[in-house]
């Protein structure tokens, strides 16, 4: 699935390192490689779509907060 996560954030004048801090904070080992290469395809481990999904759902709440 395609989240479209960088060009969401970019518009929201937000940034990959924010959404790895929530993501730290509620428990999930994350470096910001890892995030990186999954947003990009690069790799496709099972945490991967966990994590992506989470992503989703905090630019989702932000783009909420900025209607």
């Amino acid at each position: 699935m395609n989240y479209n996560i960088p060009v969401r954030l970019a518009k929201l004048g937000k940034h990959q390192t924010e959404i790895i801090d929530i993501l730290r904070s509620s428990g999930e080992n994350i470096t910001p490689a890892e995030l990186s290469r999954y947003i990009r395809g690069k790799e496709n481990p099972p945490k991967s779509e966990r994590v992506l999904e989470e992503a989703d759902k905090i630019v989702t709440e932000w783009e909420h907060e900025n209607a």
